[in-house]
């Protein structure tokens, strides 16, 4: 790709090429000096092979700049000074004429040819700037070091018009996985170990292996795991500043590839923390909130093998009640656990359909009724409510939560209504009890794990699960849950998404 400035066409050309516009410039500066020779002076005519040679400066190599300026002056003494046509120089002035221009042709040349050198590094290194540029928002949408090394390779091979691929060494086998721009070039892989083994780069332009046929060069000079590797053809070797870029741009890719690297260990250690953090809370939850429904069973269990046949029937029945209580409040005990378990995976997903909010509600109201027969549930569902996507097993978890909640901490005569409806973003669920109420403080602590409520209120089954489980779940159905206090008692509401509805929202 031809990046050059449109003036500087005849730049870069054969030797021959530019000694012909050379020549041409020199017989056109004397043609328009020979046709001003009868009214201009010798030191006037001086200024036409002047600006033919400021012109040579911007057009031609230094070189040739150079030539041009031996030309004009080799041109202006032959034709012009006295005496003409010869090459002899009569008297002080004409010699000094001849001076002034070789020296201002020269300075003037060289005056040109540097400040044209300093723009063409200017925009070159501009080029690599933007080249730096484009790189980093290539790597920046890949996810994962094999992607950013499979986008680095296809990206450099646009750019570079060169076959070029990505060598990354795994973090488990230490073994390199190539990520190349074309599955058909031939890369070379002893190369590549090479230089990240002696942590610098080889091949043509280097001082190592210069005969290769490519250009390998290691992510960094510190603990490189991968090497960028160049197929060249049989030109020049690449030039210094060349190879300097590139390098840059290997860097660059080698921090891409690490930080990706380090960024999936950051998570996977993440991962690995949480499960164990989960692992022991569950097990400090199993050794001891399980212990007092224990406890309950075996006592009541003891009584009624050791004083059954003598106990009266009330006694006899309450014991069995207990029995049944409590091996109630364990079931829901290990449900919680289980779900709690299996949320707390790094990668879980919900498996939704669409589900009515009535038929969960109404599965939901049977199974507290039975428990709790001496409880007041009442039901409220608006008509008309759209359906939901959801997992209808976690829900159902969800509102059977709080209803137990409300139902146990109320005592068995409270009064829990769930009321259900249309909001303006979906739907919305509330479950409200008549009982001691919320106790001091924050309401959104209460959904935090494992913290249990002080005084009047505590988490479902007094394992520190139930509510937390409940805002785990809902937010993973992309719905909210919070806690209200209420002039008697306190209220749970959800808010979920739903499908679309034609019926005006209930609140």
């Amino acid at each position: 790709m031809d990046h050059s400035h449109p003036a500087s066409k005849a730049r870069g050309r054969g030797a021959g090429a530019q000694l012909s516009w050379v020549t041409m410039m020199t017989l056109a500066a004397t043609a328009a000096a020979w046709w001003l020779d009868a009214r201009m002076s010798v030191a006037a005519l001086a200024m036409v092979y002047l600006v033919a040679v400021g012109a040579a400066a911007v057009l031609l190599d230094r070189w040739a700049g150079v030539c041009m300026s031996l030309a004009c002056v080799t041109a202006l003494n032959f034709f012009f000074v006295p005496p003409r046509y010869t090459f002899q120089v009569d008297g002080a002035e004409y010699w000094w004429t001849l001076a002034v221009l070789l020296a201002l042709s020269l300075s003037l040349g060289d005056l040109i040819a540097r400040l044209r050198e300093g723009r063409a590094l200017a925009e070159q290194r501009e080029r690599q700037a933007l080249q730096l540029h484009e790189l980093g928002e290539v790597l920046a949408g890949g996810e994962g070091a094999a992607a950013v090394a499979q986008s680095a390779a296809a990206w450099l091979a646009v750019q570079l018009q060169r076959p070029c691929a990505v060598f990354v060494r795994e973090e488990d086998s230490g073994a390199l996985q190539a990520h190349s721009s074309d599955p058909a070039a031939q890369f070379q892989i002893k190369p590549v170990e090479w230089a990240i083994d002696n942590r610098r780069p080889l091949g043509r332009g280097c001082p190592d292996w210069p005969d290769l046929r490519l250009w390998c060069c290691p992510f960094s000079r510190r603990t490189p795991t991968g090497a960028v590797q160049v197929l060249l053809d049989r030109d020049l070797p690449p030039l210094a500043e060349t190879l300097q870029h590139w390098q840059a741009l290997v860097n660059q890719i080698g921090l891409s590839v690490e930080r990706e690297r380090a960024a999936a260990s950051a998570r996977r250690a993440r991962d690995s923390a949480h499960a164990e953090a989960t692992r022991n809370t569950l097990l400090a939850s199993l050794s001891h909130d399980l212990r007092t429904p224990l406890t309950g069973i075996v006592g009541s269990a003891s009584a009624l093998r050791e004083q059954g046949a003598a106990m009266p029937v009330a006694q006899r029945e309450r014991l069995l009640a207990n029995l049944e209580n409590e091996a109630r409040d364990m079931s829901l005990m290990a449900d919680n656990i289980l779900q709690m378990a299996r949320l707390s995976q790094p990668r879980w997903e919900l498996r939704t359909q669409w589900e009515s909010v009535e038929e969960i509600l109404g599965a939901v109201l049977g199974r507290m009724r039975r428990r709790w027969p001496e409880a007041q549930i009442q039901l409220r569902v608006a008509s008309g409510l759209p359906p939901i996507q959801a997992e209808a097993g976690l829900l159902a978890q969800v509102f059977a939560n709080l209803v137990d909640n409300a139902v146990r901490l109320g005592g068995p005569g409270t009064r829990v209504t769930i009321q259900a409806g249309r909001s303006r973003d979906g739907i919305f669920v509330a479950v409200n009890d008549d009982g001691p109420g919320l106790p001091a403080g924050d309401p959104a602590q209460f959904f935090e794990r494992y913290r249990q409520g002080e005084g009047s209120r505590a988490d479902s089954g007094a394992s520190g699960l139930g509510l937390s489980i409940c805002r785990t779940i809902v937010l993973a159905h992309g719905g909210l849950i919070e806690a209200r206090r209420l002039e008697h008692g306190a209220e749970f509401r959800i808010d979920l998404p739903a499908g679309p509805s034609t019926e005006p929202p209930d609140e």
